[in-house]
Protein backbone atom coordinates (compact mmCIF):
# COMPACT_ATOMS: atom_id res chain seq x y z
CA UNK A 1 0.00 0.00 0.00
CA UNK A 2 2.80 2.55 0.94
CA UNK A 3 4.37 1.57 -2.90
CA UNK A 4 1.22 2.76 -4.10
CA UNK A 5 0.77 6.15 -2.23
CA UNK A 6 4.24 6.91 -3.56
CA UNK A 7 3.31 6.12 -6.99
CA UNK A 8 -0.24 8.57 -6.70
CA UNK A 9 1.53 11.53 -5.01
CA UNK A 10 4.38 11.43 -7.14
CA UNK A 11 2.71 11.34 -9.80
CA UNK A 12 0.06 14.04 -9.20
CA UNK A 13 3.47 16.09 -7.89
CA UNK A 14 5.22 15.68 -11.36
CA UNK A 15 1.97 15.91 -14.14
CA UNK A 16 0.87 18.94 -12.12
CA UNK A 17 4.48 20.74 -12.28
CA UNK A 18 4.15 19.96 -16.10
CA UNK A 19 0.85 21.82 -15.78
CA UNK A 20 2.20 24.77 -14.71
CA UNK A 21 4.37 26.04 -17.92
CA UNK A 22 1.12 28.23 -18.04
CA UNK A 23 -1.98 29.66 -16.55
CA UNK A 24 -3.86 26.46 -15.78
CA UNK A 25 -7.66 26.64 -15.69
CA UNK A 26 -9.49 25.00 -13.04
CA UNK A 27 -11.65 23.06 -16.07
CA UNK A 28 -8.32 21.62 -17.65
CA UNK A 29 -6.87 20.25 -14.54
CA UNK A 30 -10.46 18.47 -14.05
CA UNK A 31 -10.52 17.15 -17.74
CA UNK A 32 -6.71 15.49 -17.20
CA UNK A 33 -7.87 14.18 -13.50
CA UNK A 34 -10.84 12.53 -15.48
CA UNK A 35 -8.93 11.23 -18.32
CA UNK A 36 -6.43 9.55 -16.11
CA UNK A 37 -8.93 8.30 -13.80
CA UNK A 38 -10.87 6.85 -16.47
CA UNK A 39 -7.42 5.39 -18.12
CA UNK A 40 -6.89 3.52 -14.92
CA UNK A 41 -10.41 2.80 -14.75
CA UNK A 42 -9.54 0.74 -18.02
CA UNK A 43 -6.07 -0.77 -17.44
CA UNK A 44 -6.12 -2.25 -14.19
CA UNK A 45 -9.28 -5.18 -14.88
CA UNK A 46 -7.10 -5.54 -18.28
CA UNK A 47 -3.61 -6.33 -15.56
CA UNK A 48 -5.88 -8.63 -13.58
CA UNK A 49 -6.22 -10.60 -16.74
CA UNK A 50 -2.76 -11.23 -16.97
CA UNK A 51 -1.29 -14.23 -16.23
CA UNK A 52 0.94 -14.14 -13.55
CA UNK A 53 4.69 -14.10 -13.85
CA UNK A 54 4.20 -14.05 -17.95
CA UNK A 55 6.88 -11.19 -18.56
CA UNK A 56 3.94 -9.65 -21.20
CA UNK A 57 3.42 -6.64 -19.11
CA UNK A 58 5.07 -4.26 -20.52
CA UNK A 59 4.50 -5.61 -23.91
CA UNK A 60 0.72 -5.38 -23.34
CA UNK A 61 0.98 -2.04 -21.26
CA UNK A 62 2.49 0.37 -23.28
CA UNK A 63 0.49 -0.27 -26.30
CA UNK A 64 -2.84 -0.30 -24.17
CA UNK A 65 -1.96 2.82 -22.22
CA UNK A 66 -0.55 4.60 -25.70
CA UNK A 67 -4.41 3.76 -27.31
CA UNK A 68 -5.91 5.13 -23.87
CA UNK A 69 -4.28 8.04 -24.30
CA UNK A 70 -5.34 8.93 -27.75
CA UNK A 71 -8.88 7.48 -27.35
CA UNK A 72 -10.25 8.73 -23.90
CA UNK A 73 -9.64 12.31 -25.25
CA UNK A 74 -11.18 11.61 -28.50
CA UNK A 75 -14.39 10.17 -26.90
CA UNK A 76 -14.35 12.96 -24.37
CA UNK A 77 -13.89 15.53 -27.17
CA UNK A 78 -17.21 14.01 -29.05
CA UNK A 79 -19.09 13.73 -25.73
CA UNK A 80 -18.28 17.07 -24.37
CA UNK A 81 -16.94 19.75 -27.42
CA UNK A 82 -16.41 22.49 -25.20
CA UNK A 83 -13.90 20.86 -22.78
CA UNK A 84 -10.16 21.72 -23.12
CA UNK A 85 -8.71 18.65 -24.03
CA UNK A 86 -5.80 20.03 -26.10
CA UNK A 87 -2.44 18.98 -24.88
CA UNK A 88 -3.93 16.50 -22.84
CA UNK A 89 -2.62 13.14 -25.31
CA UNK A 90 1.26 14.18 -23.81
CA UNK A 91 0.49 14.32 -20.49
CA UNK A 92 -1.22 11.03 -20.59
CA UNK A 93 1.02 9.23 -22.25
CA UNK A 94 3.74 10.47 -19.07
CA UNK A 95 1.38 9.46 -16.57
CA UNK A 96 3.79 7.26 -14.38
CA UNK A 97 0.61 6.52 -12.03
CA UNK A 98 -1.09 4.58 -14.72
CA UNK A 99 1.99 2.40 -15.77
CA UNK A 100 3.14 2.05 -12.18
CA UNK A 101 0.09 0.84 -11.18
CA UNK A 102 -0.74 -1.16 -14.25
CA UNK A 103 2.45 -3.21 -13.47
CA UNK A 104 2.01 -3.40 -9.59
CA UNK A 105 -1.63 -5.02 -10.41
CA UNK A 106 -0.75 -7.36 -13.39
CA UNK A 107 2.27 -9.03 -10.81
CA UNK A 108 -0.51 -9.40 -8.14
CA UNK A 109 -3.51 -12.14 -7.44
CA UNK A 110 -6.46 -10.37 -8.07
CA UNK A 111 -10.21 -11.16 -9.48
CA UNK A 112 -11.82 -8.55 -12.14
CA UNK A 113 -13.86 -6.86 -9.21
CA UNK A 114 -10.87 -5.96 -7.03
CA UNK A 115 -8.68 -4.60 -9.95
CA UNK A 116 -12.10 -2.78 -11.28
CA UNK A 117 -11.94 -1.26 -7.18
CA UNK A 118 -8.29 -0.48 -7.23
CA UNK A 119 -8.78 1.32 -10.64
CA UNK A 120 -11.72 3.26 -9.90
CA UNK A 121 -10.66 4.26 -6.15
CA UNK A 122 -6.60 5.35 -7.60
CA UNK A 123 -8.00 6.97 -10.43
CA UNK A 124 -10.54 9.15 -7.73
CA UNK A 125 -7.52 9.71 -5.33
CA UNK A 126 -5.43 10.82 -8.43
CA UNK A 127 -8.05 13.65 -9.48
CA UNK A 128 -8.01 14.24 -5.92
CA UNK A 129 -4.43 14.53 -5.61
CA UNK A 130 -4.04 16.94 -9.46
CA UNK A 131 -7.19 19.25 -7.45
CA UNK A 132 -5.81 19.79 -4.64
CA UNK A 133 -2.22 20.70 -5.86
CA UNK A 134 -4.09 23.38 -7.98
CA UNK A 135 -5.73 24.75 -5.51
CA UNK A 136 -2.44 24.94 -3.64
CA UNK A 137 -0.67 26.56 -6.46
CA UNK A 138 -3.39 29.11 -6.38
CA UNK A 139 -3.51 29.96 -2.70
CA UNK A 140 0.49 29.84 -2.76
CA UNK A 141 0.35 33.17 -4.72
CA UNK A 142 -0.93 34.70 -1.82
CA UNK A 143 0.72 37.99 -0.05
CA UNK A 144 0.62 36.83 3.08
CA UNK A 145 3.11 33.34 2.43
CA UNK A 146 6.47 34.13 3.03
CA UNK A 147 8.64 34.61 -0.22
CA UNK A 148 10.57 31.87 0.28
CA UNK A 149 7.92 29.00 0.31
CA UNK A 150 6.34 30.57 -2.68
CA UNK A 151 5.96 28.07 -5.60
CA UNK A 152 8.13 24.79 -5.45
CA UNK A 153 9.10 24.67 -2.15
CA UNK A 154 5.53 24.78 -0.43
CA UNK A 155 4.52 21.99 -3.28
CA UNK A 156 6.98 19.58 -1.75
CA UNK A 157 6.19 20.35 1.69
CA UNK A 158 2.84 19.50 0.95
CA UNK A 159 3.65 16.35 -0.91
CA UNK A 160 5.37 14.97 2.09
CA UNK A 161 2.48 15.97 3.82
CA UNK A 162 -0.13 14.43 1.77
CA UNK A 163 2.25 11.24 1.58
CA UNK A 164 2.30 11.34 5.63
CA UNK A 165 -1.46 11.22 5.79
CA UNK A 166 -1.73 8.99 3.08
CA UNK A 167 0.74 6.57 4.77
CA UNK A 168 -1.82 6.64 7.87
CA UNK A 169 -4.39 4.72 5.76
CA UNK A 170 -1.92 2.45 4.96
CA UNK A 171 -3.17 -0.51 7.75
CA UNK A 172 -7.22 0.40 7.34
CA UNK A 173 -8.16 -1.82 5.20
CA UNK A 174 -6.45 -5.37 5.61
CA UNK A 175 -5.19 -7.28 2.35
Amino acid sequence: MSDFVLVLVSAALVNHLMLHSAPVSRIRVHVLGLCSALSMLVALPVAARLPQASGLELLVALPLLAALAGGIPALLAKLRPEWPLSGVQPLLLGNVAVLGLFLQRANEVSTWGTALAWGLFAGAGFWLALALFHDLRQRSDHPDLALALRGLPIELIAAGVMAMAFSGLNGLFAQ
